[in-house]
C-alpha cells in the first residue's frame, strides 16, 4: 500500500499534463505547414509536407499552406494559428519522425509520439513513419473559439464597411523620414528584426509567412512586405488599412 499513494500522484499529474496539452492546441483556429523541412533538401521532397497537411487535415485541423489564400483575421493576429514542424530523430538503421506543434511566440504547445520505420526506401520509410506518428498521437482536436496567447487588435469594428477603404501613407512616411531615424534589416531564424540605428532597439520583429516576402508582426496587428525595392508596413487603423512605407537603410 506503501507505494500505492505515489503511483496515484503520478497518474494525477500525467492525466493534467495530457489535459493541459489538449487545451492548448484547442486554443489554436489554424495550423500552417511549411513547404520544406529542415532536414530535406527541396520543397516538399517525397510529399512528406503535403502528407503532413493532409493528416493534420484529416484529424479536425484547418490547415494553411502556401497555395492557400491568407485569412484576413490570421494576418491581424498571427497568434491565431500553430506552425508544424516535423523532427527527424536519429536512429541506427530505423526512420524516426515526431510532430512538434509551435506558437507564435515559438513556444511548444504539442510534441506527437514518435513514429518508427524500418523500410530502406526513403519515401516510404518517411511516410510510414509519420503516419504512425499520427496513429499513436491523441490530438482530439476542436477549436474552441479562443487563443489564450493571441495578440488582440485594440479595436474591432462591429460592422465592417461594405466597402474596403485603404488609405496610402507612402509619401508622408517619406517626408518623416527627413526627421526620424532609419531602420536596419536584420535577418533572425523566423524572418527579420526591424532595428532603430539609433537606440538600437527592435521596433518590429517579424515572422515568415506562407507567401514570399509577407512577415507577421510580433506583438502588433498587420504584416510587413516588399513592394518592388521598398519595405511597406500594412494594418488597420480607425477601420481604414493604413499602407506605410518604412524608412530603410539600404
Amino acid at each position: 500500500m506503501k507505494f500505492f499513494k505515489p503511483l496515484l500522484v503520478l497518474l494525477v499529474l500525467l492525466l493534467n499534463s495530457v489535459s493541459f496539452a489538449q487545451s492548448a492546441i484547442n486554443d489554436y483556429k489554424y495550423v500552417s505547414v511549411p513547404e520544406r523541412y529542415d532536414f530535406l533538401k527541396s520543397d516538399d521532397q517525397y510529399q512528406l509536407n503535403s502528407l503532413t497537411a493532409f493528416l493534420l487535415k484529416k484529424n479536425g485541423f484547418t490547415v494553411i499552406t502556401k497555395q492557400d489564400r491568407f485569412p484576413d483575421d490570421l494576418a491581424q493576429n498571427n497568434c491565431l494559428a500553430l506552425h508544424a514542424d516535423v523532427m527527424n530523430i536519429k536512429g541506427l538503421l530505423m526512420t524516426k519522425l515526431q510532430i512538434v506543434l509551435t506558437n507564435c511566440k515559438d513556444e511548444v504547445v504539442f510534441t506527437s509520439e514518435i513514429g518508427k520505420s524500418k523500410l530502406k526506401a526513403y519515401k516510404k520509410a518517411y511516410h510510414e513513419a509519420l503516419r504512425k506518428a499520427f496513429e499513436l498521437s491523441d490530438f482530439n482536436y476542436n477549436y474552441n473559439g479562443t487563443s489564450s496567447t493571441a495578440v488582440i487588435p485594440e479595436s474591432i469594428p462591429t460592422t465592417p464597411p461594405s466597402i474596403p477603404v485603404v488609405e496610402e501613407v507612402v509619401k508622408v512616411s517619406e517626408l518623416k523620414a527627413q526627421f526620424f531615424v532609419k531602420l536596419m534589416v536584420q535577418p533572425t531564424n523566423s524572418g527579420y528584426d526591424f532595428i532603430d540605428s539609433n537606440s538600437k532597439k527592435i521596433k518590429y520583429s517579424t515572422h515568415a509567412t506562407l507567401f514570399d516576402a509577407v512577415y507577421i508582426i510580433e506583438g502588433q496587428a498587420g504584416i510587413i512586405y516588399k513592394r518592388g525595392q521598398n519595405w511597406v508596413r500594412e494594418y488597420v487603423e480607425n477601420d481604414k488599412t493604413i499602407i506605410e512605407a518604412l524608412n530603410v537603410e539600404r
